[in-house]
């Protein structure tokens, strides 16, 4: 069942994640959910240039 957990963040956490929040125009815990969501699309692999 969910519930409701309180954790203790450093300040910097909480700045990162008031910042995120403010950019994507929710709350603590909607930053919390938008940064531990991985994306929809996977990133392109990078390039090898070792291979010739």
């Amino acid at each position: 069942m969910p519930g409701t957990q309180t954790i203790k963040v450093d300040e910097e956490v909480f700045d990162v994640l008031s910042r995120t929040a403010s950019a994507q125009g929710t709350d603590i815990n909607g930053a919390l959910r938008y940064l531990l969501t991985p994306p929809a699309v996977p990133a392109e692999p990078a390039e090898d240039h070792d291979e010739e």
